[in-house]
């Protein structure tokens, strides 16, 4: 069978070793002046936003597989086609099980954090596009008190960056930065992004049993609750949700173990399963 993705993934991966896949080609010179017949794709794995290729690849390949039912209902509305050859298999995430009070408990004795105090969490490739500036206005409007910002910069431009504009409204004392990823010592992740694509980082966050919060641009918003979905970066609610989560100790433990059960839904034998059907259903 023929494939074709940009970005390489497990599920990808999965593909390549389990059947006999060709890596698609959009074919040279005599391809593009009509000698030579273009083929495409069985199989077309789409990301990103529409381009001449991809428009071609998703109205000529057998099948298109995107990440979201939101990014299908935009490529239908904006192609004007049916929906007949485009499947829909969301992203994958599977958390090592683990004690979250004992990690937590460990984490906040090695950083001076008050044992009582919540941990609310950012990271991002792109602390800007993903709305890091929306992040610390949500801090600086919490009338509660009992929580600590903790930030994961994945390299020090965006470091630098993050540590300016903490600098520069006062809130640096509140935040304290970490090399790795620590969803698992999480209560609560805030992703005020202005990209539209399908965050993996919320997935990492509900599986890590932490409240989320993102906007309606961010394709997760399929996976979450109401309560959950910012309207848009500059949502002015989220910080009163936020309080209230800080007040009211049981209703931020209910929506942490309700985020884990969603989550564990959408692991890699769920993006495995669904593949195998697609490619049992066009006898490739």
């Amino acid at each position: 069978m023929i494939v074709y993705y940009k970005n390489e993934t497990l599920l990808t991966k999965y593909l390549e070793s389990t059947y006999d896949v060709t890596l698609y080609k959009d074919g040279g010179f005599l391809t593009k002046i009509g000698v030579k017949k273009r083929v495409y794709p069985d199989i077309y794995f789409h990301s990103g936003g529409l381009t001449e290729l991809s428009t071609r690849l998703i109205k000529n390949s057998k099948v298109t597989i995107v990440n979201s039912t939101i990014l299908k209902n935009n490529i239908l509305n904006k192609l004007g086609i049916d929906g007949s050859s485009i499947e829909v298999i969301l992203p994958a995430y599977e958390a090592k099980e683990y004690k979250k009070k004992d990690l937590q408990k460990v984490f906040k004795e090695e950083n001076g954090i008050d044992p009582k105090a919540k941990i609310i969490y950012f990271t991002a490739k792109d602390f800007i596009k993903n709305g890091f500036a929306q992040f610390v206005g949500i801090l600086q409007n919490l009338e509660m008190t009992n929580w600590k910002a903790v930030i994961t910069a994945p390299d020090e431009k965006q470091k630098i960056y993050a540590q300016e504009l903490l600098t520069h409204n006062k809130m640096l004392d509140s935040v304290i930065f970490v090399e790795k990823e620590v969803f698992e010592v999480a209560d609560i992740f805030v992703l005020p992004t202005t990209l539209e694509n399908f965050s993996l980082l919320v997935l990492k966050a509900m599986a890590n049993k932490c409240v989320v919060f993102s906007t309606t641009n961010n394709n997760a918003i399929e996976i979450m609750d109401v309560f959950s979905i910012m309207d848009g970066p500059k949502d002015p609610n989220i910080s009163y949700k936020i309080d209230m989560l800080l007040r009211v100790k049981g209703e931020m433990k209910k929506i942490k173990k309700e985020n884990k059960e969603i989550a564990s839904h959408f692991n890699y034998e769920y993006q495995q399963t669904k593949l195998n059907k697609i490619i049992e259903k066009l006898a490739l």
